[in-house]
């Protein structure tokens, strides 16, 4: 692997073996640690090295991954520099075939023939480059340059009526918008005067012969239906008065562009008139005619340097290469063969922690590592549903088992892959610190910690000699402990597996 770059400007990368470490590797402050799973994970760097060249070390990419997947980027900027270009190339082509089409209806018109303007720009600017030659033997009159100054002017006309349309419009929605404030504020005018004017009471006695003055209590009662239907007035022109700003900015956008044609066809319209109708400076036919000609020629130079060189052929082509290129990349397959490890180290975890020492608050054991979202985190997923990361986990023998059963899992992962260059080997530096802490007094050992040790060890010896047999490959595990497996039930193949005692004055260094 000699270049992990999935860009051709990016500085290539090669996966490091110190990045496989990380995988086989968990000295002793690491071995039961709560925080951390991984060595070297403390640099933000060496993290995201060592969990981006997992998939290497998986054996399920090989450099040829990484170079398709250079190819295809480098394929994608050429699109989209094509695609630009395409852009460019269409307004341009608009612009031309605006400003060109007119320059050549007069040129024709004066040769008393019809254009089409319908036709390409291409074939515009072929014409603007050959044009028919004006011919003194035959008699050109003034019909056709006539005729189309007359369109013209009906054109204009049109458009002038499209422009007083629109400006009615908008002058419409400018007096509705109007009106309907100007009744909305009528209504809180009228509502703020009757909330001053409240009505006190529902009796009128008359002061100078005491009988009950019925009439005032009806217009109390006409006027508390008026205020109420003021109300509602009120609700219905706050919730439906609406805002007109968006339709006049729309109008005046179509305006605009009116406005700019008006403008265009105008400049025509003076230009046959003072050099094809009454000009004084060019009296003859011919003049005229090449003076029309001159226009285009000199129009059509500037227009056709080189920028419409086509680029839909290439495209074409781009879109097919980067097709092909993503199936073959799509063949790797790599998501879905990472979700099959993530389950693989899962279940696998679950399995051996049947026999490791966890509380019995987490059982039953469903662990999980986050190896697809990039996390590299192990997690216990309770039954209602909420999940408990290591750290959380609250005791050194389930952080110590974690550790355990995961890099097992790795271990047992690796020697199942077929491409993976993965070294077999795992270490281990004291697992059993938690339950047997170097200088501990014998006496205090309890018969729990013994029992949890020897479950310790009865994997660790299981699954490496049943990776051996499911595998054909039997990995190396090197261990460094203080325990000395005396008082252990697994104390026979304990013993069969020790290379040195560092004790009474032996020391490892």
């Amino acid at each position: 692997m000699t270049n992990m770059a999935t860009d051709v400007d990016q500085q290539g990368k090669k996966a490091s073996l110190r990045n496989m470490v990380s995988y086989l590797f968990q000295h002793q402050n690491l071995m039961a640690s709560k925080f951390a799973l991984f060595y070297r994970f403390s640099d933000f760097y060496k993290r995201k090295d060592v969990i981006d060249q997992f998939p290497i070390f998986a054996g399920m990419i090989s450099q040829e991954y990484y170079s398709d997947l250079i190819q295809l980027n480098t394929l994608k900027a050429q699109l989209k520099q094509k695609y630009k270009k395409q852009k460019t190339n269409e307004k341009s082509t608009a612009y031309i075939k605006e400003n060109l089409s007119p320059l050549l209806t007069d040129y024709f018109a004066l040769l008393e023939q019809d254009f089409d303007e319908k036709m390409s720009v291409q074939n515009m600017l072929k014409i603007a480059s050959d044009l028919p030659e004006f011919d003194d033997t035959q008699l050109f009159g003034e019909n056709k340059i006539t005729e189309r100054y007359s369109e013209l002017n009906a054109e204009l006309e049109n458009l002038r009526n499209e422009e007083r349309e629109i400006l009615l419009k908008i002058k419409n929605i400018d007096n509705a918008s109007d009106a309907g404030s100007s009744f909305t504020k009528m209504l809180k005018d009228l509502k703020q005067q009757t909330s001053i004017a409240e009505i006190e009471t529902d009796e009128y006695t008359c002061p100078l012969c005491g009988h009950e003055c019925q009439e005032i209590a009806e217009n109390d009662s006409k006027l508390i239906e008026a205020t109420e239907w003021l109300d509602n007035e009120l609700q219905i022109t706050k919730k439906y008065t609406a805002d007109f700003s968006e339709d006049v900015r729309k109008l005046k956008e179509v305006h605009s562009k009116i406005d700019e044609k008006i403008r265009d066809v105008w400049r025509q319209i003076k230009t046959i008139e003072e050099k094809f109708i009454s000009s004084k400076a060019l009296v003859s036919k011919r003049e005229k005619v090449n003076y029309a000609k001159a226009r285009i020629v000199l129009y059509a130079e500037m227009s056709n340097s080189g920028i419409f060189e086509t680029v839909d052929g290439d495209i074409e082509e781009l879109k097919e290469k980067i097709a092909r290129l993503e199936e073959k990349i799509k063949g790797f397959d790599v998501d879905k063969k990472m979700s099959k490890a993530e389950n693989f180290l899962s279940n696998n975890m679950n399995r051996l922690s049947l026999t490791l020492d966890f509380e019995e608050e987490y059982r039953p054991i469903d662990l999980n590592f986050g190896l697809t979202d990039g996390s590299f985190d192990i997690y216990q997923h309770q039954k209602s549903n909420e999940n408990i990361y290591l750290y959380e986990m609250g005791s050194g023998a389930n952080w110590v088992s974690c550790h355990i059963a995961l890099f097992l899992s790795f271990l047992r992962f690796f020697a199942s892959q077929d491409n993976s260059p993965m070294p077999l080997v795992m270490f281990f530096d004291q697992p059993s610190q938690v339950y047997f802490p170097q200088g501990n007094d014998k006496d205090k050992i309890t018969q729990a910690d013994l029992i949890a040790v020897n479950k310790m060890y009865k994997t660790i010896f299981d699954e490496i000699n049943s990776i051996g047999e499911d595998t054909g490959i039997l990995p190396q595990i090197i261990i460094v402990d203080h325990v000395d497996g005396k008082n252990l039930d697994c104390k026979e193949e304990f013993e069969r597996y020790i290379r040195c005692n560092w004790r009474n004055d032996k020391g490892l260094i």
